[in-house]
Formats: C-alpha cells, sequence, structure tokens
C-alpha cells in the first residue's frame, strides 16, 4: 500500500498536487499531446521513409515494459484517468488531453506516429514525402485498410477526414500554414477570408494525395516546413470514416460514437465522472505481431473517467481498475519502485507547471518589472516540497529537459529567488502606479484552492494583494480561450514536445486573437523577437540553428517573464501485475523498434500490444 508523505521547508499548506490545466496536445492535440530526459544523440532518418533527412535526440528511457508472461489473447482491463474530453469524439473538436488521446487512439490510427529513437514514422500512411523545400507533402496510404463500417480507408477518404479535422476552430489555428483553397484567400486583407475553409490537397491516386504550406493559408506564399510530418501524429492525423462524418453532419448526437480504423471498435460511451468508455477487439484490425497473431490482444477495454488522483490511486490498489496516469507527484512518487504497481515514468519531452500571465489585459501584469518580482518572489524548491514530496524539478523555463530549447537555470536567465528585490521592485511599481492587485482565478477543486492560497501567501509577502476567483473547469478554460477580462492569472500545465515548432502555436502572435476571440496564444503574447525565431525555426533543417533559435526563445522568456515556470511534470503510468505489453508496438510492415509510448503527449500509452496477464 502507498503511506501519504509530506516534506517541505516550510509547509505552508498540505496539498496534494499542483493543479493545472494541460488542454490540447502537443501536436494540436496540445499535447496534447505529448516527456524529458537529458542527453541526446543525433541519428539520421533513412531518407525516403520519412521523406526527409532529420536529426532528432535519442530517448534516454524508452518507456517499455518487458512481459514476464507469454502473450494471453483475449480478456480484458480497465484504465482510468483524470478528465472527460469535451466536444467526443470528432478530431475536429476533441477538446484533447492526455486520457482523451489514449481512448482515441484505439478507435483511431493516425497517418504517423514517433519510433523510440524520436523519428516520425508513417503508420496509416506507407510513405510520406516533401518536395525539395518542403512545401508539399505526397502522402501514400497502406492498400488493404477498411474503416470499422467496412467503408476502405483511400485518398478520398483520407483528405475528408483531413479537412474536416482542419475545420475546427482549435486545429484550424494550430495549422494556419497549411495552404487553403485560394478561393478563402483575401488578398488585400492579407488573410483568410474563413480559417476551416478547405486545406488545398490534390488527390493523385486512390491512394496517395498531396498537402501543401501557405503562410497563415496563403496557397501563393509556401513556407518551407520541414517537421510538419510530426503533426500529423495528432488530432488532424486521425482517420475518421467519411460516411459517419456524413451522419455526425446530420445528427451531432452520433458524435459520441467514433469510427476510425484503430485496433478497437466503439461499443458504448456514458460520459463524466462515474460514466465509461467501452470499447471492443476489431476482429479485421490491419496490424499483426511478428508471431502472425493479429492485434490487438485484448477483447474489451474500458475506461473510466476518475477526476481525483487520490482516488484513482486507490481504486488502483483496491483491484476496481488495472492501470491508471497521473502527474501528481505526490501519488508518483508513493508508487514509484512499488513491484507489485510497476510505474513507468514518463518524464522526457513533457510539460511545465507554470503561472499563465494574460499579458494584453490592462494593470500591473503589463509591467515587466511586477511580473518579474512575482517570479522572484516564488520560491519554486518550496512549493515543489509542499505539493508533490519534493518528487518534481524546478523549471528553468517553458523547455523540459531534452527538448530543443531546454538550457539550466544558468544559462536561460531564469530568475533567482529572491524576495527582498521582489519586495523592492513591488514598492517601486506601486510608488510610481498604486498597488499592485492580481486577480488569481482556479478551479473549485480544494488543491486548485490551496494552490491558490500558497501564491496569495508568498506573493502578499512582497507586498502584492492576490484575490483568488473559484470557477468551475470549462469556464476557466474559455477565459484563457476567449481572454476574458476576469482571467489575469492562474495555474497551468502545457509545451511538452520535441520540438520548439510545436510551440508556435502557443506563442506566435498570429495566434493571439484580440480579447473576446478564440486563441490558442491563451496569453496573448505578442513579441517580435519572439515572432522572428519561431518562423526561422519553422523553416529551418539545420538541428544545430533550430535548436539555437530555441534557446534564444527560452531567454526571451525568462527575460520579459512572459510567464512564471514552477516545475517539469512527471508523468506516471501505473498498473497492476496483469497489464503487460506496454511499449511493445512494433511499426508496421517489420520497420525495426517501436513506436514510442507517451513521445510528446505524455500520461498515455498505445494498448494495441498490451495483453492481461492470467
Amino acid at each position: 500500500m502507498r503511506h501519504t508523505h509530506r516534506t517541505g521547508r516550510t509547509a505552508r499548506f498540505a496539498l496534494a498536487a499542483l493543479v493545472s490545466l494541460g488542454l490540447i496536445g502537443a501536436a494540436c492535440s496540445k499535447k496534447d499531446d505529448g516527456d524529458s530526459g537529458g542527453t541526446t544523440d543525433e541519428t539520421t532518418v533513412e531518407e525516403g521513409t520519412t521523406g526527409t533527412e532529420e536529426t532528432t535526440p535519442i530517448a534516454t528511457d524508452p518507456p517499455i515494459t518487458e512481459p514476464t508472461a507469454e502473450v494471453v489473447e483475449g480478456g480484458k482491463l480497465i484504465v482510468a484517468g483524470e478528465a472527460e474530453v469535451a466536444n467526443p469524439w470528432t478530431p475536429a473538436a476533441m477538446q484533447c488531453d492526455s486520457f482523451c488521446q489514449m481512448r482515441a487512439r484505439t478507435f483511431f490510427d493516425p497517418l504517423v506516429v514517433v519510433d523510440n529513437d524520436l523519428n516520425w514514422r508513417p503508420f496509416l500512411a506507407e510513405s510520406i514525402e516533401p518536395n525539395a523545400d518542403n512545401t508539399v507533402f505526397t502522402i501514400k496510404l497502406r492498400s488493404g485498410i477498411t474503416f470499422h463500417d467496412g467503408e476502405a480507408l483511400t485518398a478520398d477518404a483520407a483528405i475528408k477526414s483531413f479537412a474536416a479535422a482542419m475545420g475546427g476552430l482549435i486545429s484550424a489555428n494550430a495549422l494556419k500554414d497549411v495552404a487553403r483553397d485560394p478561393a478563402c484567400w483575401v488578398a488585400e486583407a492579407g488573410i483568410l477570408g474563413n480559417t476551416g475553409c478547405t486545406p488545398l490537397m490534390t488527390k493523385v491516386d486512390d491512394l496517395t494525395f498531396t498537402i501543401a504550406t501557405g503562410k497563415g493559408g496563403d496557397a501563393a506564399n509556401p513556407v518551407p516546413w520541414p517537421l510538419f510530418p510530426y503533426y500529423l501524429g495528432g488530432q488532424v492525423g486521425f482517420m475518421a470514416s467519411p460516411a459517419w462524418l456524413d451522419a455526425v453532419a446530420a445528427n451531432p448526437d452520433v458524435a459520441d460514437e467514433p469510427v476510425g480504423t484503430g485496433p478497437f471498435v466503439f461499443s458504448e460511451y456514458a460520459p463524466g465522472e462515474g460514466g465509461k468508455l467501452v470499447v471492443t477487439k476489431n476482429p479485421g484490425y490491419w496490424q499483426k505481431d511478428a508471431e502472425g497473431r493479429s492485434l490487438p490482444y485484448l477483447d474489451e477495454l474500458e475506461f473510466r473517467v476518475i477526476p481525483d488522483s487520490q482516488v484513482r490511486a486507490s481504486a488502483l490498489e483496491g483491484g476496481d481498475v488495472d492501470l491508471i496516469a497521473t502527474s501528481d507527484g505526490a501519488v508518483v512518487s508513493d508508487f514509484d519502485g512499488n513491484e507489485e504497481f510497476p510505474t513507468i515514468l514518463q518524464q522526457e519531452y513533457g510539460e511545465t507547471n507554470y503561472v499563465l500571465i494574460h499579458l494584453s489585459v490592462p494593470g500591473a501584469l503589463q509591467s515587466k518589472e511586477v511580473r518579474c518580482a512575482l517570479s522572484q518572489g516564488l520560491d519554486k524548491v518550496d512549493i515543489i516540497d509542499v505539493i508533490s514530496n519534493g518528487f518534481l524539478d524546478p523549471a528553468s523555463g517553458l523547455f523540459s529537459p531534452g527538448q530543443e530549447g531546454y538550457l539550466d537555470a544558468a544559462e536561460a536567465g531564469t530568475k533567482e529567488y529572491d524576495p527582498e528585490a521582489a519586495a523592492a521592485a513591488i514598492e517601486a511599481y506601486e510608488a510610481a502606479n498604486g498597488p499592485v492587485v492580481v486577480n488569481y482565478s482556479t478551479t473549485t477543486a480544494a488543491t486548485s484552492l490551496a494552490t491558490a492560497e500558497y501564491l496569495q501567501s508568498v506573493w502578499g509577502e512582497i507586498g502584492v494583494d492576490v484575490t483568488i476567483n473559484q470557477i468551475e473547469q470549462s469556464k476557466l478554460i474559455n477565459n484563457a480561450l476567449f481572454g476574458d477580462p476576469a482571467f489575469e492569472a492562474f495555474g497551468w500545465r502545457n509545451h511538452a514536445g520535441l520540438f520548439v515548432d510545436q510551440q508556435y502555436f502557443w506563442w506566435h502572435s498570429s495566434a493571439a486573437a484580440a480579447d473576446g476571440q478564440l486563441a490558442l496564444n491563451f496569453g496573448r503574447l505578442a513579441d517580435p523577437v519572439i515572432d522572428e525565431l519561431l518562423d526561422k525555426a519553422r523553416s529551418e533543417t539545420d538541428v544545430d540553428l533550430r535548436r539555437g533559435y530555441a534557446e534564444d526563445i527560452n531567454r526571451r522568456m525568462n527575460e520579459e517573464c512572459f510567464v512564471i515556470p514552477t516545475s517539469y511534470t512527471k508523468w506516471g503510468v501505473i498498473h497492476n501485475q496483469r497489464v503487460q505489453g506496454v511499449g511493445t508496438l512494433a511499426q508496421p510492415d517489420g520497420a525495426g523498434g517501436f513506436v514510442r509510448d507517451g513521445a510528446g503527449f505524455p500520461g498515455q500509452i498505445w494498448l494495441t500490444s498490451v495483453f492481461a496477464a492470467s
């Protein structure tokens, strides 16, 4: 059994976890989406397999659990996660956290996956070939794959699915540099008339089509985008049945009954806490294992939403569920090293916990001096000790270790804890401008409130008056998406990924719509220095130059204190001993190596090759 313990130099509050929100995966998913290790190495991707020669970091700790039992076909496992998906289950509409991703990848397959060397590899696609300047990508699908309704996966079906996914508000904004139908472009205004209009794709033959790039969607202004294929491993790369998409358009109620090409088929869905999603084995799935056995091994999966991490952990210990995922450092640290409940620790390329600031709202937070004082007034080691048993690592910036752009605190220019300097800065600002008042929004959960009270206490010590506003979570998210004036600052969790380009839509000013309009750049960050660096990184093929641009972004973020990073997440995927085969999903066609669990989207695993030991 677990034994809850707490440490902390001040232990102001008995906090179970730093509650923060991971909305969308790294590849728009989010992510999504979503880790971080340390050392990197260079490996050259075979040209023609991925379509480009690219160097990527090699994972130092692949999350593979070697089976201790022979493969067992059949059976059922129960999996629990932290949150229900918003707007299930069309790829265009899903607001997808890690648990959403784990569920969606049972009934949807993506065009692309990431392998254990962190290279993208074709999955539903047989090949993806870019043109010479990485502005047009030719995608050839594998033959003989069918959707759950019997319809064939063809170029027409893929084009429709991709276009539908790009029609969503989130995905359309995240992939603005995918070219749209020229009829949508308003040349004199320099904008797309409709950001959800049809992406510019061309059918080559029954299994082949192309996708083009265009600055802001402008097909006449192509953008070199060598890392674009990674995006096809996220929601826009999920292939959904054309007939089902038509059915959803006619009757939105059937969006709850997804139809894809994945290893499992939708069976039933009762959303929310206490509800469940049930999927069953797809008897016609296209993949087999090395011995020729049809995948998946399991007959059935049941997913349950258990929001409270401690309750979720107790359900695992009590035998009510077989596998859980959590980013609660206190829970992960309690299980880490427990042989009865093996823990897959996903700490590579992961999210950063931080205080998100609404940079366009009038008030003291528009002042760099005030923002930096708040950063200097927060002892990261103390809040980690108090909240997560000291299990997490202090964040030196928004890039977690291993990511492009990661730097240690000294190199990144991270503000050191200095409450005296912070208090002096606040005093100077107030002498010229009046009192500093920060409205900190949080959810209605008890741990969220305790976190807010911690910040209220430590920032109060440097002279800042913090008001706490508790809001139901979905409204809190909407406040960030639409830049509500009530949103000034609150705890957030985001920015998993491998490359700086995967953060483009979170930080580029083109994604910072005016307050009142939907924006994935939640903080409304509009900095010309960061914009220029992101644009350079998007089109750069030299890995060292791209890494340099990312590091400059890291330094700029810390110099201006646009956000206040606190710690790096460590996800735990924890299971009982019945669960076998985690991390052993092979690449298709005997390509060698495995599909990586959690790459760019920690907190989830592939369940295709998992089995239940007898």
